[in-house]
């Protein structure tokens, strides 16, 4: 329900990666915490980024707790113009974990919540245990953690 109006909810499940550079747009320091350089300087890449070899790697995946609200999501469903595509502007993006891997690379995994229209539904479930190439925006997103520190 939202409101008086009862409206369907639905969580997508989505997969990507990044490299560890995004861990700090998380939390300052965090890459410097969960990376360190190799001991070979001949491992360092082209742009000299020595954060590649992952530390403490016992710690396995990592959960991030916290949401963040007004997050764009665009389903690349058509003919690559646009046509036939799903977006949903104001979904929640959380859930959020992280596999670190060697040489830099983040394999994330997060739920995003949707409300989606009669139609994008039936569109939605159509697309159940498939991959989907998708663009998120986080141009407009709120962090529900600096809401809570600000109350």
């Amino acid at each position: 329900m939202r409101g008086d109006e009862e409206r369907t909810a639905v969580d997508v499940k989505i997969g990507f990666d990044l490299p560890n550079t995004s861990l700090d747009s998380l939390a300052v320091g965090l890459r410097d915490a969960l990376y360190e350089a190799p001991n070979d300087p001949d491992l360092l890449g082209a742009n000299g980024q020595p954060f590649t070899r992952v530390r403490f790697p016992q710690l396995g995946t990592l959960k991030w707790l916290g949401e963040w609200s007004s997050v764009g999501l665009h389903l690349h469903l058509g003919n690559g113009r646009g046509k036939g595509d799903l977006n949903f502007p104001d979904s929640v993006f959380g859930k959020l974990t992280v596999s670190r891997k060697e040489g830099g690379t983040c394999a994330c995994v997060a739920r995003v919540q949707l409300l989606p229209t009669p139609d994008e539904t039936a569109k939605l479930v159509a697309l159940l245990k498939h991959e989907v190439p998708a663009t998120t925006d986080l141009t407009n997103a709120i962090d529900s953690a600096a809401d809570d520190e600000e109350d």
